[in-house]
């Protein structure tokens, strides 16, 4: 009997020798393709991190460039502001000038008053 329970004893650890290395082994697998996926979503991830820096460049390319733009157009207000000056100063020497008149209106000398009482 002893030796019955020996034997049983021992095909059943080497069973669960055989089930754990089976599990280790799918575990291993698991862990391949989890890494191999992890890997790929790296890859990804550093690839969209060049899209969004590539992005940021042309922002503030963008911005530069509409800063240059504010830039010109508040120059260029400023010389139509000048030249609208110019403009007007010149018509003004080239143009003839009507001089106002002023009219004296006369007023009627004032008359004493007559006393009638």
């Amino acid at each position: 009997m002893v030796v019955l329970a020996v034997t049983l004893g021992g095909c059943a650890t080497r069973e669960s020798v055989k089930n754990a290395q089976n599990a280790a082994d799918s575990a291993d697998r698991h862990a391949g393709t989890a890494q191999a996926r992890a890997d790929e979503a790296y890859g990804i991830g550093n690839n969209a991190m060049g899209v969004g820096n590539n992005a940021l460049s042309v922002g503030n390319g963008a911005m530069t460039s509409a800063e240059m733009a504010n830039q010109k157009a508040d120059l260029n207000t400023t010389d139509v502001q000048r030249l609208k000056r110019k403009v007007a100063y010149l018509e003004w020497k080239v143009l003839p000038h009507h001089k106002k008149h002023r009219h004296h209106q006369t007023v009627a000398p004032l008359q004493p008053k007559t006393n009638n009482s």
